[in-house]
């Protein structure tokens, strides 16, 4: 639970499938650890231990030395206040601005004024609306009635206002529209106040225009700059006075009366925003605190408890007085549950690909609680310097602390990932046990990480030593950028903290060297280092297998030559894969010459024995092979590869023969009988064995390996190994299976290259050429060999051409 599983245990075929997940003991066993976990940091993190309330109040005469025992924040209640009244006061006024007013009023004088000119421009109209001249023309005297009656609605004008009528005398020209607009659009852009006396009450120096429409913002100095309603018609009349030579006085006052009459306030305080960003402004305001250092004195013997002394007091009560256990205990309990469940989550779906065992579980969870054993003993030990007269600071011993072996140790045993999320809970739990504090959380979560990608691919032990020296490096960048934050770079503490930061991530390194042998006894874990050992040729069992069966002890070589040439491709442990690769077939040393690469002398011993006894002694072998690895004590992840490496595949030559010959009167065939038992590769290591191991066998049956034939060979058994569904559960891709075959085929191309036929001396009697390209070797069928371990017959054979193989 710690790190999370991410990926349920998957049922092997044939067995039904209880529960759709993890079982009931694993379940209990996650709740179990994280339980146990919540607790021991809630008994780390509370001392449970009294201390004496502080109770002197304001003007008494303290009756000893009061000093600060811990670095304390007092909260300066008043200055708060004061700041956030201010900044309250000084928020801007919002006014909302209809910025579309001018382009309604130009559209206005627009339809108006050219309708005007559409009427009086037309030959048959010569007079004012109430002339009586006779050669106005009727139907022409109803559209200036009609247009009238819109002049007056539009600009609010009384019907015996004459500006219609010198408005018409002028033909509504495009020049009186464009005098028009230039006396009102700067205005209406501008923002018209219907007021100004509600400004009064209003604080602040500066406003915010928001437009309507647009919705922009932007800040202006003050809102007297904006003019009011009658203010912006006083302007208008100012500003027509420029006009008075362009127009006689008739059509002039026309004009300037439509003018006045288009303007309307379109500037507008909004009371509400105005307000939510005044209480905006004052939270933001950040509370005043000052800060007091541990040591501090905070109110002499014989002094007045003053104002700012009972502020310190009251501080150091509220840190240090009374407590109420329980409910600090259960918010510790929660937090921590909080913590480990959202670790959980994330890491369940940032790597769903990493599942973890109850053995890795328990590993964590030991490995997290001494670590948080160590942090606590670290900030015991610290006070108990800090008392004394060392001269040594508390951080000194924190700063040495190796909590980065914990990431180390994560990753070296269980991978990145697991390890990441791991040193994400160990640091922020032991910044919960150091009072909270943060700049230890960034320095053991930076150093873990700094720690743990060195050591994820280790394949030596020097390369552990190389990364607490990263450890180290990034330890006194630490230390020196919280050195520049409390201005404290060249103090003396400071360079003691910058020693310690050094010598802390050196015996993380050496810590971490030492316990791996003991994490792989006690946990049976096994390391890149401990695969390097098994991968030996000279190892006792391999020299076993190479002696009794020389011919899978070759066979086992070339697909461990495979595997780890198409482990790197895609991504996988290329030295599990080919460790595992040579001890898959450990079971044939128990019945070597059943298998058809052990067979010098030509006998075939199956052809004396029934079908059904020739797949019992196939299958067995993944049995046997099982038994031997327990009892050399291989790791488990090689025993679950030679578990998986045939899967559930269909042993199908001896299964059509036993078709073949059974009578009709005979019951019929059980399939189930011919089938390896599973499971099926659960990992992509052992999905790369078993892939490998039926190419490289069927790679003996070519009689001419030329490249083509060799890819087409690869394409053909990794397509009936996917379509028999031996690969659905190992999350290998179709990207992953290209990647597959292209290594398969250099490898195989490799080992099966063309040589040159050497001419044999002249005195020598001439060999016929293919004896001698074949030489001593006997001539096998180009069939599959009847003890061959998977099948290209029978279902699935077809080639799959969406793998994209090529």
């Amino acid at each position: 639970f710690l790190a999370g599983t991410g990926s349920k245990k998957k049922v092997p075929a044939g067995q039904p499938k209880g529960g759709g997940g993890l079982r009931l003991g694993s379940i209990l066993i996650r709740l179990g650890l994280t339980l146990v976990m919540a607790l021991a940091t809630v008994f780390l993190v509370l001392p449970f231990t009294e201390r004496p309330d502080i109770d002197l109040a304001l003007s008494d005469i303290a009756d000893r030395d009061h000093k600060a025992d811990q670095d304390l924040m007092v909260f300066d209640r008043v200055a708060t206040a004061e700041k956030r009244r201010l900044a309250g006061r000084n928020s801007p006024t919002v006014f909302d601005l209809d910025d579309q007013a001018a382009q309604r009023v130009g559209e206005q004088i627009h339809n108006l004024f050219s309708r005007g000119r559409a009427i009086f421009n037309a030959p048959l109209v010569r007079a004012p609306i109430f002339s009586k001249a006779e050669e106005v023309n009727k139907p022409a005297r109803a559209e200036e009635v009609r247009l009238k009656k819109r002049f007056d609605s539009a600009f609010n004008l009384d019907p015996e206002d004459d500006s219609f009528n010198a408005l018409a005398l002028i033909e509504f020209s495009s020049r009186a529209q464009r005098t028009i607009l230039q006396l009102v659009i700067d205005l209406l852009n501008q923002g018209i106040l219907a007021e100004k006396g509600f400004l009064a009450g209003q604080t602040g120096t500066k406003i915010v225009v928001r437009r309507i429409y647009s919705k922009q913002e932007e800040v202006a100095p003050y809102a007297a700059a904006f003019p009011s309603l009658v203010e912006a018609r006083r302007i208008v009349r100012e500003k027509a006075l420029l006009y008075n030579n362009d127009f006689e006085p008739r059509q002039m006052k026309a004009l300037l009366t439509v003018a006045q009459s288009l303007l309307r306030p379109n500037l507008t305080i909004n009371r509400k925003e105005t307000e939510y960003r005044r209480q905006a402004a004052m939270r933001a305001v950040p509370p005043v605190f000052f800060q007091v250092k541990r040591g501090e004195m905070i109110v002499r013997e014989g002094e007045r408890v003053d104002e700012l002394a009972r502020l310190k007091l009251e501080a150091q009560a509220r840190n240090v007085g009374q407590r109420n256990w329980l409910a600090e205990a259960g918010g510790v309990f929660l937090l921590v549950l909080f913590f480990l469940s959202v670790i959980y989550t994330v890491r369940s779906r940032v790597a769903r690909s990493v599942g973890l065992k109850d053995r890795d579980l328990v590993f964590l969870a030991s490995l997290l609680l001494v670590n948080l054993l160590l942090v606590f003993a670290a900030c015991q030990v610290g006070d108990a310097l800090e008392k004394g007269l060392t001269g040594l600071d508390r951080s000194f011993i924190l700063y040495l602390t190796p909590v980065a072996a914990g990431g180390m140790l994560a990753a070296i045993f269980i991978g990145a990932y697991p390890a990441l999320f791991f040193t994400m809970v160990v640091s922020g739990l032991s910044a919960l046990i150091l009072n909270k504090s943060l700049p230890m959380f960034f320095y053991y979560f930076l150093g873990g990480l700094a720690g743990l990608s060195g050591v994820v691919q280790v394949r030596e032990r020097g390369a552990v030593v190389k990364s607490g020296l990263l450890v180290s490096l990034i330890n006194m960048g630490i230390v020196t950028a919280l050195g520049l934050l409390d201005e404290t770079l060249m103090t003396k503490g400071t360079l003691f903290d910058l020693g310690a930061g050094l010598l802390g991530g050196i015996l993380a390194g050496v810590m971490v060297t030492g316990l791996v042998p003991l994490f792989e006894m006690v946990f049976r874990y096994t390391t890149n280092v401990k695969l390097l050992e098994l991968a030996n040729l000279d190892r006792p069992v391999l020299r076993e297998l190479m002696l009794q069966a020389p011919g899978s002890y070759h066979h086992s070589v070339i697909v461990g030559a495979m595997v780890e040439a198409a482990s790197e491709a895609i991504g996988a442990n290329p030295l599990l894969a080919k460790v595992s690769a040579y001890y898959h077939d450990l079971g044939k040393m128990k019945k070597p010459l059943y298998f058809v690469e052990n067979q010098t002398s030509g006998e075939n011993k199956h052809e004396k024995l029934a079908p059904s006894m020739s797949a019992l002694i196939l299958i067995s072998h993944v049995k046997d092979g099982v038994e031997l690895a327990r009892q050399r004590k291989l790791s488990p992840e090689i025993i679950d590869i030679i578990k998986q490496h045939h899967g559930t595949s269909l042993i199908s030559y001896f299964y059509q023969k036993a078709q073949n010959g059974r009578m009709e009167d005979q019951p019929e065939i059980n399939i189930e009988n011919y089938r390896y038992p599973g499971p099926k590769p659960q990992t992509r290591e052992a999905g790369l064995v078993m892939l490998a191991d039926a190419v490289e066998a069927a790679s003996r049956t070519l009689a001419e390996p030329t490249p083509a034939r060799i890819q087409g060979l690869v394409q053909k058994r990794i397509n009936n190994i996917f379509s028999d569904g031996q690969l659905d559960e190992c999350e290998l891709t179709l990207k992953d299976l290209h990647l597959i075959a292209r290594s398969f085929n250099k490898i195989l191309a490799g080992i099966f290259h063309r040589r040159i036929d050497y001419p044999e001396p002249a005195a020598k009697e001439a060999v016929p050429r293919s004896k001698a390209a074949n030489g001593s070797q006997s001539k096998q069928s180009t069939k599959d060999s009847p003890d061959k371990d998977s099948a290209d017959k029978g279902p699935g054979k077809e080639d799959l051409k969406r793998l994209g193989i090529s």
